[in-house]
This record gives C-alpha cells, sequence and structure tokens, in this order.
C-alpha cells in the first residue's frame, strides 16, 4: 500500500500563497483609497489595517501549529518506508525512515492542538534496544489515508 499527500501539500501551498496575496492586496486598498479618511469616524484605515493584519496573524499562527508534514508511506516488499518533510519556507531538510516489518515493535498516535490535530511515533526494534523516532505530524494527511495508515502498521507491530 502507498499513501501520499501530495495533493494536500500543493492545496496548503496554493492557500498561502493566495492568503498572501490577498492580505497585501487589502492592506494596499486600505491605504490608498480615502474610504475611511473623515476625521469625524470613529473608525479610522489604520484600525482596520490592524485589525487585518491581527487576523492574518493568527491564521498564521494556526498554521504554523498545525505543522504540516508531506507524507508518503509505503509497506510494499520487507520494508515500512515512511518519508516526510515540513511544509515551511526554512526548512528543506527530508526525512526518510526504513524499518523492516519485522522489526517493527510499535507504534502511537498523539494528539496535540487541542485534540484537533495528530501526530503517529514509531518504535523499531534496533541493536537489542527499543528506538523511538521523532513524531511526523500526521494534520495535512486525509482521514481516510491516516485510518490506512494505522491498520497497515497494526498488521505490522509484534506487541
Amino acid at each position: 500500500m502507498i499513501v501520499d499527500n501530495q495533493r494536500n501539500t500543493y492545496r496548503i501551498w496554493l492557500n498561502r500563497l493566495v492568503m498572501t496575496i490577498v492580505f497585501t492586496l487589502v492592506i494596499i486598498v486600505f491605504i490608498f483609497l480615502p474610504w475611511f479618511d473623515n476625521p469625524d469616524s470613529r473608525l479610522n484605515k489604520y484600525y482596520i489595517i490592524i485589525l487585518i493584519a491581527l487576523i492574518y496573524i493568527i491564521l498564521n499562527i494556526n498554521n504554523y501549529l498545525k505543522r504540516p508534514y508531506f507524507v508518503s508511506y509505503s509497506d510494499h516488499g520487507e520494508m515500512i518506508v515512511m518519508r516526510y518533510y515540513p511544509l515551511s519556507l526554512f526548512t528543506s531538510r527530508k526525512h526518510s525512515i526504513e524499518i523492516p516489518k519485522k522489526q517493527l515493535v510499535k507504534f502511537e498516535v498523539v494528539e496535540f492542538l487541542f485534540g484537533s490535530q495528530q501526530k503517529i511515533i514509531l518504535y523499531q526494534n534496533f541493536r537489542k534496544k527499543v528506538a523511538k523516532y521523532p513524531p511526523i505530524s500526521l494534520s495535512a494527511v486525509d482521514k481516510e489515508d491516516r485510518e490506512r495508515i494505522i491498520q497497515s502498521l497494526s498488521k505490522y507491530t509484534t506487541s
């Protein structure tokens, strides 16, 4: 079984791009149009710009806390392969976890961000010890694909 969320990652990048362009255009429109230049009005254009900027910042913080990752999962052959990297402008490191199916000990699905998102943690037998891999955020993976990954991993756990 092969699962990847490339389509979702494109959608996330496109949403971020559109949101930034719309934010910039709205700010420019409010700066140059004289709609709110009336000195008797309580609603100044700078208050509106600050409000829009706060909304933009809150949306970006929410997206940052979700930590969306590109995730590719495959269980073909003798190995379980999970490739992932964060969808961030400043992080270009790509990671890959390759575990022989016989060495997968267990996995955990951990909820974060007030229970609305999930991370998966894999454990492997390595040199007679249990090695724990870093958590991988599944926030950008569809719910059906998450369930497919969990069902597939459940088949290979030893405990």
